[in-house]
């Protein structure tokens, strides 16, 4: 499948950001429809000791990305209700899903938010994200990231 504009989905001050970048890009170039990605890792919780939680937490988690995707979709239809909102969510590791996703995908510009130590970084070995971003660059047009 083809994806013009995709934004990760963080329920922080740079993912507002980020949104915002993405309708600037949707604006100047005509772009009709941003998509909005939430990995729901449930892996990043059972290693703070939540094993036994599994089930609790994928529910909490999905509750927490309906949340999270409403917040910026209103960012976005209240800036300009002529661009519509579709929204993916994902299941798995963070950094792997998204990963999976733009190599499955044609996605020409993706924007991920990036925070110190946030969930897309404690996803990966040691909180390592350069790979993870140099992986990404082979795979899409144009990678923003916003600090």
């Amino acid at each position: 499948m083809e994806y013009d504009l995709v934004v990760v989905a963080k329920g922080s001050e740079v993912a507002k950001k980020a949104v915002k970048k993405a309708l600037e890009i949707a604006e100047n170039d005509g772009i009709k429809v941003i998509y909005l990605i939430f990995v729901n890792d449930t892996n990043f919780y059972s290693k703070s000791g939540y094993v036994n939680l599994e089930k609790e937490l994928e529910q909490g988690i999905e509750n927490i990305s309906r949340i999270v995707l409403n917040k910026l979709e209103a960012i976005i239809l209240n800036a300009d209700n002529r661009i519509e909102v579709k929204k993916i969510e994902l299941k798995g590791k963070t950094a792997e899903e998204i990963l999976k996703f733009v190599k499955t995908n044609r996605v020409k510009t993706l924007i991920v938010p990036k925070e110190e130590r946030g969930p897309i970084e404690k996803s990966l070995t040691h909180g390592e994200v350069k790979p993870f971003f140099s992986e990404i660059k082979q795979n899409v047009e144009n990678f923003i990231i916003i600090e």
